[in-house]
């Protein structure tokens, strides 16, 4: 998710471009555990969690990173001094609101929950278009992602069922992101993408929605029996025409469960 910059926003002591070494672990993490699945080290349901969650943290933060750099380019000359295009995840604002209680939602529900946030100066971009390509480039890079997890998940034999299972549910995530963004709701990039193109009336009651569209999400979530499932069957619908079995989510699914 961006976000219009408030009065303040938090610049990073010099100009950083390039992976952080925070980034590069997490990486580490998701090829290590990817590798230790693949090979028949580890099949147990903590690297499978290990996997799918390092995965998830990745995407979450070229999500944001995306948003930053479209921003950058298009014409938020102070992007680099905030660091956000480091891909640092303690970057992305809050880190309890928007990467701790996302990713446990992400856990528990098993759905890819909407998390992070960058900070914009949409006052500095050239024109609506530009604010709109900032809100879309979040959920452009989610399909990216998903893109290469089912690129992955073809050129793994069929006898590596484990590692199938584990990228068909990070794959699953990654759909549920896509359609969690892009809904028109304040916070959320699919309103970011409308935002500048509405009346400015109508921007100033949405922007305070805005501040609890995780609780919004949340709610729906756990008080609507219809909601998650639809999500759900969207985002299996979505992995399937690009050839994941929804079988093989399922088991990634049981397999991530800790308890």
């Amino acid at each position: 998710m961006s976000s219009e910059l408030p009065p303040t926003r938090v610049r990073a002591p010099a100009a950083a471009l390039g992976p952080s070494a925070n980034f590069l672990l997490i990486a580490l993490i998701f090829l290590g555990s990817g590798l230790a699945i693949g090979t028949g080290v580890a099949d147990g349901s903590g690297a499978a969690f290990v996997f799918v969650m390092a995965g998830w943290l990745l995407g979450l933060c070229l999500h944001e990173f995306a948003h930053a750099f479209v921003a950058w380019k298009g014409g938020d000359a102070e992007i680099p001094q905030t660091g956000y295009l480091t891909l640092d995840p303690r970057l992305y604002a809050d880190a309890l609101s928007t990467i701790v209680l996302p990713l446990l939602f992400t856990i528990l529900g098993g759905i890819g929950f909407p998390g992070g946030s960058v900070l914009v100066n949409t006052h500095l971009l050239r024109g609506k278009a530009w604010i709109s390509a900032v809100a879309a480039a979040g959920p452009a890079m989610n399909g990216i992602v998903l893109l290469v997890i089912a690129l992955l998940y073809r050129l793994a034999g069929e006898e590596s069922d484990t590692l199938r299972a584990v990228l068909a549910v990070s794959a699953l995530f990654q759909g549920t992101a896509i359609l969690l963004n892009l809904m028109p709701l304040p916070g959320l990039d699919g309103y970011g993408i409308l935002r500048p193109w509405l009346p400015a009336s109508l921007r100033r009651f949405a922007d305070q929605a805005a501040l609890h569209v995780n609780l919004v999400l949340a709610g729906l979530f756990l008080f609507s029996s219809t909601f998650g499932p639809a999500v759900f069957r969207a985002s299996l619908a979505i992995i399937g025409l690009l050839g994941i079995e929804m079988a093989d989510a399922r088991i990634g699914y049981g397999l991530i469960r800790l308890w």
